[in-house]
């Protein structure tokens, strides 16, 4: 896990310190551009949207799904995010996010009667951090922004479509509602395991942009972010023990195993989670651009 959290990290500054080093160094690219260096290779972005858990609680109303078929409406929660945007070739634009979210997790809200049994919930924010290379279909458009023959500069109507992989790191921390109270989760050792509450993930994606003029664009962009960690929501393996149940405090006992069914440790290391299959999250989220000026 270290390894994976230092090597996407390390991308990730590797980035941007290569974004710095490439303003210095555009003479030597001028060429992949054409004649004339684009005026607007920088992009800040803003954007609000929403999140979606992808993991072991709550989900499809169907056992054994995971991933996108296992998408539940229900579960959407807020999201923000900002960033900023670099063209490298015609192409090709890095963008740099930090990105923060809510993702929420109830086996209330799922009719598969083995997961709404298990009784569990969860909530946690999210703060990720990510650099993305993009691969745009559509080359940005040239002409003037009123149409006007023989004048050139970005169109008033260019609109891109692009795809995008990336990686970066994120924490998080899982809390349990009981009784109108929200208990934090990592303490209690619901699986009498511990775990970090930071993570390394992929994400890949795509999205769409809309120029408003020169300097304004408007987009969507959803992504999908495959994590390295199985306990964004708490869980992940077996119930413990008899002999944790009979020492772990009232609290513990309830978040370890609140079911309908056989509460406490009736269950004791039976499975609790899917261990195969890492935690996941989505992100949606309506933006904003303002190019800046190339010098």
């Amino acid at each position: 896990m270290r390894r994976n959290l230092i090597s996407i990290l390390s991308f990730c500054l590797f980035s941007s310190f290569a974004l710095a080093q490439l303003k210095g160094n555009h003479r030597r690219n001028h060429a992949s551009f054409g004649r004339s260096k684009p005026p607007y290779r920088y992009e800040l972005i803003g954007g609000l949207g929403a999140t979606n858990f992808l993991g072991d609680l709550g989900g499809a109303n169907q056992i054994g799904t995971h991933g996108f078929k296992d998408l539940n409406l229900a579960l959407t929660r807020p999201a923000v995010t900002i960033g900023f945007r670099f063209k490298i070739a015609p192409n090709f634009s890095v963008k740099n996010n930090l990105c923060w979210g809510i993702l929420s997790g109830n086996d209330a809200l799922t009719q598969e009667q083995f997961r709404h049994a298990r009784n569990l919930n969860f909530r946690s924010q999210v703060w990720e951090l990510s650099t993305q290379l993009e691969y745009n279909f559509v080359k940005e458009q040239k002409g003037h922004v009123y149409k006007i023959k023989g004048v050139r500069g970005m169109q008033h109507k260019d609109r891109q479509f692009y795809l995008f992989v990336g990686g970066g790191v994120f924490h998080f921390h899982p809390y349990g509602e009981w009784n109108g109270k929200w208990y934090d989760l990592p303490p209690l050792h619901t699986e009498n395991v511990s775990y970090s509450l930071y993570s390394a993930m992929i994400s890949t994606g795509g999205g769409l942009r809309f120029a408003i003029n020169r300097y304004w664009g408007v987009g969507f962009e959803v992504g999908l972010r495959y994590t390295f960690t199985d306990y964004l929501d708490d869980v992940s393996g077996n119930y413990p023990s008899v002999a944790w149940y009979q020492t772990a405090s009232a609290t513990a006992q309830h978040f370890s195993n609140p079911s309908l069914l056989y509460p406490g440790a009736e269950l004791a290391g039976q499975q609790r989670g899917d261990p195969t299959h890492k935690d996941a999250y989505m992100f949606g989220c309506f933006t904003v651009g303002y190019k800046v000026m190339y010098k």
